[in-house]
């Protein structure tokens, strides 16, 4: 006896067109969100790199100057005036604020990035 499955066709077709428009979307906001969270990683480490080493052996411009440096290089939107680097008496402390917008085609993503470091002064 030979069955008829009209009612299945072009359902797999679907399915695959679905699971293609899904995987495309991840691979896009990958290539786009991925790369900015590195370098938000990095600049994180070059903020902790310098409030150790920086605590105990820079003033605070110098220290200023090579984080905003380092930004520049990292293609981090850090003006001077959303980084604050303070010593205590006991502790250095360094603050970063930043905003990055990020075009999706279909909406704008503002990523955000706010650091404190502290150090303890020896």
């Amino acid at each position: 006896m030979i069955q008829v499955r009209s009612q299945e066709r072009g359902e797999g077709r679907l399915g695959l067109l679905i699971t293609l428009v899904v995987v495309g979307a991840a691979i896009f906001l990958g290539v786009k969100i991925i790369p900015v969270r590195i370098t938000a990683y990095e600049f994180r480490d070059v903020l902790r790199e310098e409030c150790r080493y920086g605590a105990v052996r820079d003033e605070d411009s110098t220290v200023v100057k090579r984080i905003l440096d380092r930004a520049e290089e990292l293609e981090v939107p850090l003006d001077k005036k959303n980084l604050s680097v303070k010593r205590t008496s006991k502790e250095m402390v360094i603050s970063a604020r930043y905003e990055q917008p990020i075009d999706l085609k279909v909406t704008t993503y503002t990523y955000r990035f706010d650091e404190t470091e502290k150090a303890p002064l020896f």
